[in-house]
């Protein structure tokens, strides 16, 4: 019996970084009545597939991140198929870079994300745009980007304490 619950219990840790990612997508989707504020809520998936992209990409496979972004899209009534271009191209980029950030300071892997925010930001709106046949105003994705960059040291520091409870990172 005991070493079917271990296996349970390894099993749960190693879902931690998609259960962390499912979590703010859903904390994203949440109507709060408020005029105007989902067009600038934070895009807190993407500082979690970042972090996640950083420090433990063997425990989020990338088929994780397209459903989870194309969840998004579904709950939010996003462009089927934003979200995750938007994520898998963050969560591609981080693990291409991860050598690089990891060691570094927090303000090199800060400025990094937004550069990566920017980015992302460029492509929903370029996306949004197209999908709508015309040039979406630029505040709204500007102001997300900004917020959401802005939030990352706090993310990023919560996703360390969460990253606890996943298994220890195998060497090699």
């Amino acid at each position: 019996m005991i070493p079917e619950a271990i296996r349970w219990f390894r099993l749960v840790r190693m879902l931690v970084p998609g259960v962390s990612v499912l979590f703010v997508v859903v904390l994203t989707a949440i109507p709060v009545g408020i005029p105007y504020l989902p067009t600038v809520t934070p895009f807190f998936a993407l500082i979690a597939v970042y972090f996640w992209g950083i420090y433990r990409p063997d425990l989020l496979p990338i088929w994780a991140v397209f459903a989870l972004g194309a969840l998004q899209d579904l709950l939010t009534g996003a462009p089927l198929g934003v979200t995750s271009l938007a994520l898998v191209l963050v969560y591609a980029l981080a693990v291409s870079q991860r050598r690089i950030v990891l060691g570094q300071s927090f303000g090199v892997e800060w400025a990094g994300f937004m550069l990566v925010a920017a980015g992302a930001g460029i492509v929903v709106w370029l996306v949004g745009s197209a999908f709508r046949a015309a040039f979406l105003w630029t505040d709204p994705f500007a102001v997300q980007t900004m917020l959401t960059a802005a939030l990352y040291p706090v993310f990023s520091w919560t996703l360390a304490q969460v990253a606890r409870l996943a298994p220890p990172a195998q060497p090699g």
